[in-house]
Parts: structure tokens; sequence; C-alpha cells
């Protein structure tokens, strides 16, 4: 994770770390839902929603006049020679730019595999993961998990993740054996950091899958949809090419039998080929050929 202080409405697209920006695979943008008159709101109002909606416009704003320029020199430069591919790119900008201008984000359009390798290159923002984290005040902690009926506007089909700031930095200076009487206190079930990771892994659209060695277990961060061979060569190129079958177990299902060779004599274990697609919480071993 990288840290970018907050702009104001207006200087996104003006700013020096725009193109850092760019580079993130993911974004999550902290919003401010709790109240302090002693440190006043920029736009003079607490109101979340619409503060990630400027951001969005901000970022949408940031890729159309990428994209305008970048349609402009398509337009001479195929006015100049014949070039299919160039073709190909100009036929998608030109569909993808009205959908900026009418402020919708890029990532809620349908793009086949070929599109999104042609638009790859301009890391466009408004096609990037967003998670926004809205920290709240102690006395909204109730609604951490219906964050919408607190602060109207918010879309209820996006994921968004609540925090109380000063809670949370309270709990990261007790004692671990203090930490989980001060949540339950609160009300507070799990540390911030397990919702917090559930959150990316749900926008970012991944998966975790474990490897167990002799000494060790190993979480691996994968996307969704990634067949086996493809989550061996995450390991190791060396698995991928050499990828023969995966014995495959839910890590509920590992932990309910004890260990892996108990679950092997239970004929918990199943073997899979190249192209099963690995799911949230499998436990794995390749077998592959050097």
């Amino acid at each position: 994770l990288e840290d970018f202080p907050g702009l104001a409405a207006g200087q996104i697209s003006a700013s020096t770390y725009l193109a850092e920006l760019r580079k993130a695979d993911g974004l999550v943008q902290v919003v401010r839902g709790f109240l302090n008159p002693a440190v006043p709101h920029p736009r003079g109002k607490i109101n979340p929603a619409d503060d990630i909606n400027s951001m969005a416009e901000e970022l949408i704003l940031s890729d159309l006049v990428m994209l305008t320029a970048r349609l402009e020199k398509l337009e001479k430069d195929l006015h100049k020679f014949k070039d299919p591919e160039g073709q190909k790119e100009k036929e998608l900008l030109e569909r993808l730019k009205p959908r900026l201008e009418n402020s919708q984000q890029l990532r809620e359009t349908d793009l086949s595999p070929a599109e999104k390798k042609i638009i790859r290159g301009f890391c466009l923002l408004s096609l990037k993961p967003i998670l926004p984290v809205i920290n709240i005040d102690e006395s909204d902690l109730a609604y951490l998990n219906n964050l919408e009926e607190r602060f109207p506007g918010l879309n209820p089909v996006r994921p968004v993740l609540g925090l109380c700031g000063q809670i949370e930095k309270e709990i990261m200076e007790l004692e671990d054996e203090e930490k989980a009487l001060f949540m339950s206190s609160y009300g507070l079930i799990e540390p911030v950091q397990s919702r917090f990771f559930a959150k990316i892994k749900e926008v970012m659209e991944l998966l975790t899958f474990y490897t167990i060695g002799q000494d060790e277990v190993r979480a691996w961060l994968i996307k969704k949809n990634t067949p086996a061979v493809k989550a061996a060569g995450e390991i190791h190129t060396d698995l991928e090419r050499g990828f023969i079958r995966a014995e495959v177990l839910p890590f509920e299902e590992l932990q309910k039998a004890g260990s892996w060779q108990k679950a092997k004599e239970s004929g918990l274990i199943h073997l899979e080929g190249k192209d099963y697609q690995v799911q949230d919480g499998d436990v794995i071993y390749f077998r592959f050929s050097a």
C-alpha cells in the first residue's frame, strides 16, 4: 500500500501524483464520516456519498482528457496510412468516450480480454477497482454493517468499509490480551485489518489459496477464475510448465481432519486437472514433473 494525501475538488487532474495513481492495481479512498467542529470539512458538510462521487468524477475527467488526446492522434495517423490495429483502437475508444462523457466509470463497462489488452497501457483510473473507506464517529459504530442507512446516497451494491479511526488507534495501542475485551465493549467482532483485507479481495476480485510445506503454510493471492495451472505458476514457473495434477482440499476440511495425511486417509482430498478453477480457501499440493 502507498499513501497519498487528499486533494480538494478540481485538483486531482492537475496534480503531480496522477501518474503515480495510474501505477496502482486498485485504489482505496478514505472519506470523512465523523463530526469535529474544530476541523471543518472543506465542503462545509459531512456527506461521504458526495465525497465518493466527487472523486469518481475527477477520475472520469482525467480518463476523458487522456482518451480524447489519443483519439485525436489516431485520427491524424489513420488519415496518413492504414493501420488495422490503430483502427480497432480508435473504434474502441470511440465507444468508451461517450460513457466517460456521461459520467460512467469504465469498470462498469463490459470489455473483452482483447479490448482490455488494447487499453491496458493507458492505466485508466475509472477502470481500476476502488474501495471507499468511511471514517465514522464512535456513536455510529452500530451502522458498520449498514452504512447506507446512516449515510444516504451510498450505492448499496458497491462494497464500502466503515471504521472509527479513533477507536482503531486505541486498539493498536493496547496489549494483545486487552484488545479482544476492548473490541467486544464496542461490539466489534473482528479486527479492522481482517475486514479491510476481505473488502480488498472483494473489489479486486481476488481469492486466497494455500500451500503446505514441512515447516510453513503459505497464502497466495490470485484473481478469481484462475485455473490451477496458472495458480501453480504464481508459485514458480517450473510448477506451471511441468504441471501434472493438483491435490485440493478446502481449508475448513483440513481443519476438521487435523492434518493433510488424515484428510488423505479419509478420502477428502480430490485430484484436479489444469483447468480446475481455484476456489477461495483451497489448500493445494501441486504435482509436477521437473
